[in-house]
């Protein structure tokens, strides 16, 4: 039976907590296209139409027939969410879905935003439920997901077939992206309405010529290889064979009459959403539409963004309140609903669940996990982390966020965060006493909490300190093995190696990864370097080496052969001795692994 489980004012999102009210990390995950047929069955990777209008101003026919409200739904009406899952199996097995915070689609922020602004009165409903740890899983309810069109209807459907090209068979492409917001990390689908040719034409394989009508040609009538996975009860997968294609390309296209003029805040929170910098606004004048092209809105849609921060961080403190409420559920399983007024209501519903059985395993194994790492911690009672408090250069720290979700098993909230007893210092102490005796210290100073590397990174790039020095990840991973102990034949004994010099190199890796820095861009080099840092226990000590793969994991995505060579080198479990041991303490113990051993794809 259901029942309310939380009622969230509007009034109550007036003073929202402190966090980052903007779009960070933003990641292509993976892609698909929706393809006709009598089965669910998706095309992956996606392609998205290829704009190309036609030459002249041809005369348009208004839409008509049925068209898709929500194509997921509709095609599959049990699990809407099934075919953003499958696709990122598909197309990215190694993408860690355990240290996501909400699954979503763009349509469901868009409302919950709306609610927020006071913009809207129409009512909405959003099931809700929470996988695994903390994941929240978010499903777009319409009333019909698809419905028939009576009287005009404009002519947008109509003007997207004339002026795109696009994959033979597919009624729909459908994008899947991260990114971080407001201390979340979020996995967002949402429609593509088309790209652009130029970065289209140089991620397609096989694709060479510049010529847009070829190139369109090719597109429409390209090959489509066998379902790859097609049980009955699962949505149909066929392989695409092509190269996904890059954010930067992809457009959004509006219709409206000459006479109603499309206003950008109108269409911004869409763009900004699913971070589409491409715009075509087409204007129609006696079923005609003339001067048509795409144009870059990055910049309008940062504008829209400064001036709705406020809106954005109640949006952020909106969701976090509704994951919290799911989460007391019996079965967590709810659903959102909004009816007019100023409240929105969580109300208990388990009767349906968003995801098949075999897609909840993506879970299990790290619930498994985390079950491991709690019965170590309840031996050694964690302390507080680290909670800056003081000015660096007299500006207030107001980008900290304690809630920020960490990577890898951090996500999970069960690891023992074990400090100094400097742990109360501010990012400006930690940065002197680092400038003083080495970017090591920093690993000694802070606590394994990824979001406060993140913040320290950013404070050091502001203050132009030169953690690099010039040095290249090739220069790097050269001073790190400076650290390795060697051997004299002639004098029979060990020569010790230059640990300080190992483990300020460690944090410089550290910072590159947070930063993106290009210096750190090539995957399989920083691979290897990762590699060392790891499998070296006697160079680089536990919080090193935990914070430099967790930094890692974040920046890149590994293949299953990297990770499984990652895990052979288990970084165990948080230590229980006084963190502030000497750093320099050695063994005559080696370890196996050098750069020379190249475990990358």
């Amino acid at each position: 039976m259901s029942s309310t489980v939380a009622e969230i004012a509007r009034s109550v999102l007036d003073t929202p907590p402190a966090c980052d009210a903007t779009i960070e990390r933003l990641q292509y995950v993976a892609s698909y296209n929706w393809i006709e047929g009598a089965k669910p069955t998706i095309a992956v990777p996606g392609l998205p139409p290829l704009w190309a209008p036609p030459s002249g101003s041809p005369r348009m026919t208004p839409d008509s027939g049925t068209r898709y409200v929500d194509q997921n739904a509709a095609r599959c009406p049990k699990y809407p969410l099934e075919p953003l899952f499958r696709a990122v199996r598909a197309q990215n097995p190694d993408f860690e879905l355990s240290d996501v915070d909400i699954i979503t689609d763009r349509n469901n922020m868009r409302k919950l935003l709306r609610f927020v602004e006071a913009s809207a009165s129409d009512s909405f409903e959003i099931k809700a439920e929470i996988a695994g740890e903390k994941t929240l899983l978010l499903t777009r309810v319409e009333e019909k997901p698809k419905e028939i069109i009576k009287g005009f209807r404009g002519f947008g459907h109509n003007f997207e077939k004339k002026y795109t090209k696009g994959l033979v068979g597919s009624t729909g492409h459908h994008r899947i992206i991260s990114y971080h917001f407001g201390g979340m990390r979020v996995l967002l689908r949402h429609e593509t309405d088309g790209c652009v040719a130029g970065v289209l034409d140089s991620n397609m394989s096989g694709t060479k010529s510049d010529d847009v009508d070829d190139l369109s040609d090719r597109l429409g009538s390209m090959f489509v290889s066998q379902a790859l996975e097609s049980a009955n009860d699962k949505v149909a997968i066929i392989s695409t064979k092509t190269r996904p294609i890059g954010v930067e390309s992809t457009l959004e296209i509006k219709t409206r009459a000459a006479r109603r003029p499309l206003l950008m805040e109108e269409v911004a929170p869409q763009l900004w959403f699913s971070q589409t910098p491409l715009l075509v606004v087409a204007y129609h004048q006696q079923n005609r539409f003339a001067d048509v092209d795409p144009r870059n809105v990055k910049q309008d849609v940062r504008d829209w963004e400064a001036a709705n921060r406020n809106n954005l961080r109640k949006l952020a403190f909106l969701i976090q309140k509704i994951r919290q409420a799911v989460k007391e559920i019996d079965g967590r399983r709810g659903v959102v609903r909004y009816h007019g007024g100023s409240a929105v209501e969580v109300i208990s519903d388990v009767r349906t669940r968003a995801l098949p059985d075999d897609l909840y395993s993506l879970w299990e194994a790290l619930d498994q996990n985390k079950n491991r790492i709690i019965t170590k911690c309840n031996e050694h009672p964690a302390v507080e982390p680290m909670m800056p408090s003081q000015s660096v250069s007299n500006a207030r720290l107001n980008n900290y966020d304690p809630d920020e979700p960490l990577a890898l098993r951090q996500a999970t909230g069960a690891i023992c965060t074990h400090t100094s007893t400097e742990a109360s210092a501010s990012y400006s102490d930690v940065i002197e006493r680092s400038l003083r005796r080495g970017f090591r210290m920093i690993f000694r100073s802070m606590p394994t909490r990824l979001s406060d590397y993140h913040s320290l990174c950013r404070i050091l790039q502001s203050r132009q300190v030169d953690v690099l020095a010039g040095r290249s990840l090739r220069d790097i991973m050269s001073d790190m093995r400076q650290g390795k102990d060697d051997w004299d034949p002639d004098e029979r004994h060990r020569i010790s190696g230059f640990k300080s010099i190992a483990r300020d190199s460690a944090f410089r890796l550290l910072y590159g990864f947070v930063l993106n820095l290009p210096e750190l861009c090539d995957r399989n080099m920083a691979f290897n370097a990762i590699m060392f840092v790891v499998s070296h226990h006697r160079i680089f000590k536990y919080k090193t080496r935990w914070m430099v793969r967790e930094a890692f994991e974040e920046r890149f995505l590994m293949s299953r052969k990297q990770r499984e060579g990652l895990d052979k080198w288990p970084i165990g479990d948080p230590p229980c001795e006084d963190p502030i041991q000497d750093a320099e303490e050695t063994t005559t113990e080696e370890e196996t692994y050098d750069f020379d051993s190249d475990c990358s794809e």
